[in-house]
């Protein structure tokens, strides 16, 4: 059975946004396609690199936060650089006036990183369709997925799932009659950096639950293809509401087989309503299952660093003798937080 206390071979992961660092001014900034229309070319091309340097440091106080915070790894948003793949605009990353700028800060970004032993990983949207029968919709996935090999390039992470890029194959296999070769057509447009990078994930409807997953990508055919096994990312929410039809600890055991020596990555949330198992709740009431293997562990769950910091010490009692309005009010106060230092705000 599953030890579902708190295990410190557990590494917790956290998930793009850092409530803590955005209740204290620092975030993301984003640049739509229908924003960037509306400028003259030059003045947008200018916005766009103010906000790609703009976000190569939020990520350098993300990493910061997690080192200084415990936290031990960090899946940066996978639209850290928007438009840069957009099909109409050409734009590349090195063409950007910033870039030199923005090259420097990714080079902290990996030395924060390692000081800190942050590992560091993305995960592209559900809607990249890499297996697409569309050569169009697959080439547009690809040219997403190799920007996130890039950034971590030039980050300088290991070019290998320890610092994967996850993806979903988000098609169904038994209703496409060209799945396979559609699927390996989608490899063979990665980038050689992308490809020793990626992984795939269970999913929370359909044919891709875990078994299903595990024997399609270790099939001898794509072996020979691809060249290498490509690691499986359990989710653990996902395999209770599409279950493989094996217990969660065979299917632990057999997606943390696809590892290799590396230590595996899974993903844990839990249901907000009953009524809709899928959606993820604020907060964790339990912790996520151990079977005696140490593992990296995603928290999906959507109050992000707050409910790591919840599953590492503050209980619900805690939370209401705080007489705080909210959880999150409650873990920023009784929690000692470090926040990283910035140019323009001194460490708190």
């Amino acid at each position: 059975m599953a030890n579902s206390k708190k295990n410190i071979s557990i590494g917790y992961g956290l998930c793009c946004i850092s409530l803590v660092l955005k209740k204290h001014g620092v975030g993301y900034r984003r640049f739509s396609h229908s924003n960037f229309s509306k400028l003259p070319r030059a003045k947008a091309v200018d916005k766009l690199s103010q906000i790609c340097l703009h976000n190569a440091e939020t990520l350098l106080r993300h990493i910061e936060f997690c080192a200084l915070n415990s936290i031990s790894r960090y899946r940066m948003p996978s639209d850290i650089f928007p438009l840069l793949t957009h099909p109409k605009l050409k734009i590349s990353l090195d063409g950007l006036r910033n870039f030199p700028e923005i090259k420097k800060t990714l080079k902290r970004c990996g030395k924060a990183a390692k000081s800190g032993k942050v590992g560091l990983s993305t995960h592209p949207s559900q809607f990249i369709v890499l297996a697409s029968e569309k050569c169009g919709v697959a080439r547009a996935a690809a040219a997403d997925i190799n920007l996130n090999a890039l950034i971590l390039d030039l980050i300088g992470a290991p070019k290998s799932p320890e610092a994967p890029i996850n993806l979903h194959i988000a098609r169904n296999p038994k209703s496409a009659k060209n799945f396979k070769s559609d699927f390996m057509r989608g490899l063979k447009m990665l980038s050689k950096s992308a490809r020793a990078r990626i992984t795939f994930e269970n999913e929370d409807r359909g044919f891709w639950n875990l078994k299903n997953l595990v024997d399609f990508l270790k099939s001898a055919e794509l072996d020979k293809s691809f060249g290498k096994r490509i690691p499986v990312v359990l989710d653990f929410h996902h395999n209770r509401i599409n279950p493989p039809g094996i217990s969660e600890k065979s299917a632990f055991f057999a997606a943390a087989a696809t590892w290799g020596k590396l230590a595996p990555v899974c993903h844990y949330s839990e249901s907000a309503k009953s009524n809709r198992p899928a959606a993820h709740s604020d907060f964790c009431k339990n912790h996520p299952p151990y079977f005696g293997v140490p593992y990296i562990c995603m928290l999906e769950a959507k109050s992000k660093d707050l409910a790591i910091f919840k599953l590492n010490g503050l209980s619900a009692g805690k939370i209401k003798k705080a007489g705080c309005a909210s959880a999150a009010e409650a873990i920023i106060e009784n929690f000692n937080i470090k926040i990283p230092k910035s140019p323009d705000q001194p460490a708190r």
